[in-house]
């Protein structure tokens, strides 16, 4: 067993350690409090080199700071249609798998200008391009019914 190194009372990040909990695997354990309120347990050895830096509030925070561009994120709780719409739109243009030779123009590779364009799409419409061979613009995109879109499907 590797010596003790006693680490109670020493912050790491946003954890500070408040006692000695249990050793596994060779390894340390130690009761961390974050600065959040929760409490968790980690290695000291991941403490020391920094990989353990809160009890996992740091990623979520961190992901909050780079989604709020927006707002329709799953950390805001505010998931609009629209960005699945979105979503499943560059999917279906940029799979590596499948060659459609339809893009997405340049303006609504940003969620934000997709949005402010089309809009929320109303209750049981998606997303149809008017010319079937045309690329997904503004000009070219409306929200329809499905039976809509079965009679502007591409020839094969």
């Amino acid at each position: 067993m590797p010596k003790l190194l006693d680490i109670t009372g020493q912050r790491f990040g946003r954890l500070v350690v408040i006692e000695r909990s249990h050793t596994k695997d060779r390894r340390w354990w130690w009761r961390c409090l974050c600065d959040c309120g929760r409490e968790t347990i980690t290695a000291g050895k991941y403490l020391r080199r920094g990989e353990t830096r809160s009890c996992g509030c740091f990623a979520i925070d961190d992901k909050r700071a780079r989604n709020i561009t927006h707002g329709y994120t799953v950390y805001r709780q505010r998931k609009g249609k629209a960005y699945g719409r979105w979503a499943g739109m560059f999917s279906r243009c940029y799979n590596p798998k499948v060659e459609r030779g339809i893009e997405v123009c340049e303006r609504w590779h940003r969620f934000e200008h997709f949005l402010a364009d089309m809009g929320e799409p109303p209750p049981g419409m998606s997303l149809d391009r008017i010319d079937p061979d045309g690329d997904y613009t503004p000009e070219n995109c409306r929200w329809a019914m499905a039976h809509t879109q079965v009679h502007d499907r591409r020839k094969r």
